[in-house]
């Protein structure tokens, strides 16, 4: 039984983890990379470059100018007012976009 315990602890702790990127602040310039999972990015006036073919970005806050390179298919999710969003996809695949706010921009960059 107790050898059971063990490798059941083990198993759950090799386990992959999705990857988790976040970002709070304001009035800062800075990267962040999703590395293939999600990325949540709270804040006011920002200026971010988001990297790692993300497969959900949330963003929470206001006045922010963010770049995102999404997976095919990716998910951004927007609350906010006056935020502008430039995402891209590997495949050229369109993103699902959502969004809660007024004065919001979000656009398949060129």
């Amino acid at each position: 039984m107790r050898a059971w315990i063990i490798a059941a602890a083990l198993a759950v702790v090799s386990a992959p983890l999705a990857a988790q990127a976040s970002f709070t602040g304001a009035g800062e310039t800075s990267q962040l990379d999703c590395d293939g999972g999600e990325a949540t990015i709270e804040g006011a006036s920002n200026t971010l470059a988001v990297t790692g073919g993300c497969t959900r970005v949330v963003i929470t806050g206001a006045g922010n100018t963010i770049t995102v390179a999404l997976a095919p298919k990716g998910a951004i999710e927007v609350t906010g007012a006056s935020n502008t969003i430039r995402w891209t996809t590997p495949d050229g695949s369109a993103a699902r976009v959502s969004v809660t706010g007024a004065g919001n921009r979000i656009e398949k960059a060129r």
